[in-house]
């Protein structure tokens, strides 16, 4: 079983989130806001973060920017979680080093294969 860290500043999203990866037996930890995330991070051991962009305070570009050069946390995987599409959100999401961009609404399905493509054996090589 796999922990995965969902971060969004909405209520509804987490919990969305939560019951579809707990449906595929992980375990879920919740995070509001980056400070939240990185207290998270700091007491706990994370494969995989679903991470929204838009947040008060930090932003989960900025977040991710931090996780990836940070030499604790850069294996983890990365979901970078919006409700905008175009272009200039896409190559943000790229260069915070997200490893996967997301657009809101997420579905079960897609976050079921996320997870198997992320969490499987090959891919933590």
């Amino acid at each position: 079983m796999s922990t995965i860290l969902v971060v969004d500043d909405d209520t509804g999203v987490r919990q969305i989130l939560r019951e579809y990866i707990e449906l595929e037996g992980h375990r879920v930890i919740e995070a509001p806001n980056a400070t939240s995330a990185r207290k998270a991070l700091a007491q706990e051991t994370v494969d995989l973060i679903f991470l929204d962009v838009m947040m008060p305070g930090e932003s989960g570009t900025s977040l991710c920017h931090c996780i990836k050069d940070d030499p604790e946390c850069q294996g983890i995987k990365v979901i970078l979680i919006t409700g905008f599409e175009g272009e200039r959100a896409w190559s943000q999401g790229l260069r915070s080093g997200a490893d996967i961009f997301l657009i809101k609404p997420v579905n079960r399905q897609r976050i079921k294969v996320l997870l198997e493509e992320l969490l499987s054996p090959e891919s933590r090589r």
